[in-house]
């Protein structure tokens, strides 16, 4: 263990003391180190700060690596809009003409399919219209997308392109120039076309089938022939269930004006049942669809539902599978010429195998077809069978840009089942695993996969490779310095909460090589102390180890299922050596609510008994080596999928322990009914969970999304029987539409993060600065429910107000359809607006009296889901004259229960603001007194 120092608190302080010092007793917490009064910790997640991921802090993106790229343009040589910093910039220096172009030459053909082009501060010097184009050899030349100008930042999108030449043209007029501080290109993944096929409603043949629009050359496409009326469709078979969760479709430089009017997406299993999933207006060549959450089927239908004298064109469908690369377009050879298909296939069950015992040499060889910037190879098998043990007992991990000068960028040793290897983001074409161990058992790969990711690891390994140790850590402490400050300790205890949870990253005490940094105990104090001062505990969460706990963001490293932690006994030392060094320092703090061993540990996502006891295993020693210095802090062990995930404490021993849920349902965001139901089952199962095992029990992660009512039913019940909490989270940057924007209690920056592999210090601590708080929105409406929450109420009875003598008005009603149907209570008539959703359609109440309104649920139609309004304002007036906006907000879902101020009201009017395709309906409003 390291020599550490202990942490003592200010004397002069009046924080937390002796007596509020937390234990176990039973399935109860108490304070005066169990002696005194029975606490439960109600409180929320710092999360983004200690630990970064990319979903929810500003961590930044990769961009295709800049080696060996040369640049170009109508004026100078462009060279400024590639250097990675924000304080230069090419510039046309002349008023904008309608001619100026930048070229890159990127070296040899390479995957791209988005750019980002960074006007930076110079006010105006944005071009007016820009054009994209791609090109093999500099000289005939493909137009991928063209749009109009925007201030500042543009993203422009477009379907997959093997190219060595990128050309930005400005097609418009201005008195200003046009400017270009940082340019930077990306590949997102996408599904290679290959063995996609597609049908149409108008199906022609030649150069207008419908095959043309999966084949992926978007100078070919599917035309209507006709001009666009409602109804036309196009289809697109994948020939198997895959995930997706953006859709873009190009009409093609050909026809950019024969987009779609209005459209929508829809997707099946079956090719007969159809469920949408997304709709909009189309404005120019390309639309995109993202939504906002994985979905998986076989068939995905685009429907044009607008009329427009022109046809309807499809150049290209590009369907986007987050960070998943798609392997049908590579290939790879083992060291005798062998096919080695079989680890490119998706089944890790089938693979391939060296047959014959491990020796140094063997070797498999992946040619990806053109340069794709990666920075993690992984293999994998199935579980539970023999090849499990055919890792490799050493290798090494070479790439290469052409297939001749090869360099070295990964040497290690292989663990069971799975073998996640990281090196520094570069551009490559092919890459060689190499087997450098002796063994009996074969080498055998169930799957090999390779990825661009974006978590902690990649991050810190980034910047330390690109600014050494100290630069490094100078961007990382200009992000903890911004993220989390005094006044959001201050705006955590305004809420009335008495707890803070703190996601931490292995690599806040350690360097990459698992040496000790000289100070990483400076952010921890201080929080531990400012929180104190306030009242407020603080539990310690070892967020992220070493290697990745499981294979998602979250927990520092994407990997696969056991990812790297697991099998390796290096990484495991040093999470000791962490939580005994941890020990040491917080021993008899009171402050320190406990210490959360590890979090969300994931072996393989069907965990069976070996799974759970080498898990279990590894807490008990963790665990013994806290108790060895600090027998008297409360440890939080991890129930993460359940309560049968962890072992009764009798098991081992353990005393004075709090066992972890995170009670999330992920797979259905919009759904009331199911995160209603997640709740239900979550309360209705506490009484046995603290009877048996008979501890106290700690949810410390979970949202239900928009809901504020089952938000406050959670809480309530949770309260009622002294469960502690923490939310998910305090801060975020996702958009108020996002599923993962409303938990944050600020939430909605926008501001462009950081590039990892591009950026300059400078620019990256520039970018970092913008996530300070007060460049976010309070999420008041959440944020109040809450506060209502954080003192230990513990009752939720929402008092209807009786319908009875109400009257509606709307501005719009559709045929066959009255106000009236929005507030009779009966499930199958509902008002229709008759139109699709434009912005200013209301809807209007009147309750005959005054009553105290506290939250207004809106719910559509059993038959017209996704009729609710995309964005609404709610005002209330006692007279119906004089108006007062009570709150504004996001549609989300067909039951949107808003929570409001307790205001005393007459009249309330709805005010759908936003756009969509779809009409907007009430099928039941319902009022309440309380929430």
């Amino acid at each position: 263990m390291t020599s550490c120092v202990p942490f003592t608190s200010n004397p002069d302080s009046r924080g937390l003391g002796k007596d509020d010092f937390l234990k176990a007793s039973g399935s109860v917490l108490k304070t005066d180190a169990g002696a005194g009064e029975v606490t439960n910790l109600r409180g929320t997640n710092v999360g983004g700060w200690l630990a970064q991921e990319d979903w929810m802090s500003p961590l930044g993106e990769f961009a295709i690596d800049r080696t060996g790229w040369s640049t170009t343009a109508s004026t100078g040589t462009g060279v400024d809009a590639v250097d990675g910093s924000l304080a230069s910039a090419w510039s046309t220096e002349l008023g904008q003409a309608g001619a100026e172009w930048l070229q890159l030459d990127l070296g040899a053909p390479t995957l791209v399919d988005r750019v980002i082009a960074d006007v930076g501060s110079v006010e105006g010097h944005y071009p007016r219209a820009l054009r994209v184009e791609t090109s093999a050899d500099g000289s005939a030349w493909v137009d991928v997308a063209e749009v109009r100008g925007l201030e500042s930042v543009m993203t422009i999108k477009f379907v997959p392109q093997t190219a060595r030449f990128v050309r930005l043209t400005q097609t418009a007029t201005a008195d200003e120039p046009w400017s270009v501080a940082e340019l930077n290109l990306f590949y997102d993944p996408v599904l290679s076309t290959r063995g996609q096929s597609a049908t149409a409603s108008h199906p022609h043949g030649g150069a207008r089938d419908a095959s043309m629009a999966v084949d992926g050359d978007v100078t070919t496409g599917w035309q209507s022939g006709v001009a666009q009326s409602p109804g036309q469709a196009i289809t697109v078979d994948f020939g198997r269930s895959i995930q997706m969760d953006r859709v873009l479709v190009d009409s093609g430089a050909a026809h950019p004006e024969d987009f779609p009017r209005e459209w929508e997406l829809q997707t099946s299993d079956d090719d007969v049942t159809y469920t949408p999933v997304a709709s909009g207006y189309g404005e120019n060549r390309t639309i995109e669809a993202d939504f906002k959450a994985w979905k998986y089927a076989r068939y995905l239908r685009i429907v044009s539902h607008g009329s427009a004298p022109q046809g309807w064109s499809v150049a290209e469908v590009a369907v986007a599978t987050g960070n998943i690369m798609d392997r049908d377009d590579w290939t790879a050879v083992t060291t005798d010429g062998a096919d080695a298909g079989n680890a490119l296939d998706g089944n890790a069950s089938s693979h391939w195998s060296t047959g014959v015992a491990q020796s140094p040499g063997q070797s498999i060889q992946v040619d990806l077809g053109a340069l794709v910037t990666l920075n993690n190879v992984s293999i994998d098998t199935g579980k539970n069978v023999p090849e499990e043990n055919d890792w490799p007992r050493g290798f090494v991990l070479d790439v290469s840009r052409d297939g001749v000068l090869w360099s070295t960028v990964a040497v290690g040793v292989g663990s069971v089942k799975a073998t996640n290897i990281g090196f520094t983001a570069q551009a490559l074409r092919f890459f060689r695993l190499t087997q450098t161990g002796t063994a009996l058992q074969w080498w055998s790969v169930g799957e090999l996969t390779a990825g661009l990711y974006s978590d902690d690891y990649s991050l810190n390994d980034t910047l330390t490779a690109r600014f050494g140790v100290k630069g490094a850590q100078s961007v990382i402490d200009a992000h903890q310095d911004t993220w989390i400050t005094e006044t959001d300790i201050d705006n955590i205890a305004a809420t009335g909460l008495n707890f803070i949870r703190v996601p931490i990253g292995w690599n806040t005490f350690l360097n990459l090589d698992g040496t000790w940094k000289p100070n990483p105990w400076e952010k921890l104090d201080w929080l531990i102390e400012e929180s104190s001062q306030r009242g407020i505990y603080v539990l310690l969460d070892l967020h992220m180890v070493p290697g990745g706990g499981c294979s998602w963001g979250s927990c520092g490293r994407i990997g696969p299922s056991p990812n790297g932690f697991w099998g390796n006994p290096t990484y495991q030392d040093w999470v000791q050596d962490i939580w005994e060094n941890i020990a040491a320092r917080y021993e008899g703090n009171p402050a320190v609510a406990g210490y959360d061993l590890i979090n969300e540990p994931l072996i393989d996502p069907a965990e069976d008994t070996d799974d759970l006891k080498k898990k279990n295993d590894f807490f008990d020693r963790i665990y013994d080596a806290v108790r060895a210095i600090d027998p008297d802090h409360l440890i939080v062990l991890p129930a993460f999928l359940g309560m049968d995930s962890i072992a009764d404490p009798d098991d081992y021993g353990w005393t004075n322990v709090m066992y972890q849920l995170h009670p999330y349902d992920m797979s259905a965001p919009k759904d009331w009914n199911a995160q209603n139901q997640l709740v239900t089952n979550e309360l209705a199962a506490t009484p046995q969970r603290l009877t048996d095992p008979g501890v106290p029990i700690l949810n410390g992660e979970y949202s239900l999304y928009y809901n504020d009512d089952v938000w406050a039913r959670f809480m309530a019940g949770m309260n009622a029987q002294h469960v502690s909490w923490s939310n998910w989270t305090y801060k975020v940057r996702g958009q108020a539409e996002d599923a993962f924007g409303y938990w944050g209690m600020y939430y909605d920056n926008q501001n462009p993060v950081p590039i990892i592999n591009s950026d300059d210090q400078a620019t990256f601590t520039r970018k970092l600065t913008q996530f300070t708080t007060t460049n976010f929105t309070r999420n008041d409406r959440f944020v109040e429910t809450v506060k209502k929450y954080a003192g230990g109420l513990s009752t939720y009875n929402p008092i209807t107000i009786d319908p009875t003598g109400w009257t509606a008005t709307a501005s719009t009603t559709a045929p066959d359809t009255t106000p009236t149907s929005g507030i009779d209570g009966i499930n199958n008539t509902a008002w229709t607006s008759g139109h699709p959703q434009t912005g200013g359609e209301w809807y209007q109440i009147d309750m005959g009296t005054t009553h105290t309104v506290a939250m207004i649920t809106l719910e559509t139609a059993p038959w017209a889901t996704t009729d609710y309004p995309r964005s609404f304002t709610i005002d209330t007036s006692t007279d119906g004259t004089t108006w007062t906006t009570t709150t504004t907000g996001t549609g989300y879902g067909y039951k949107r229960p808003i929570t409001i101020p307790p205001t005393t009201t007459r009249y309330i009017r709805i005010t759908q603001t936003s756009t969509t395709t779809h009409w907007w309906n009430i099928n039941n409003i319902t009022l309440h007194t309380s929430y």
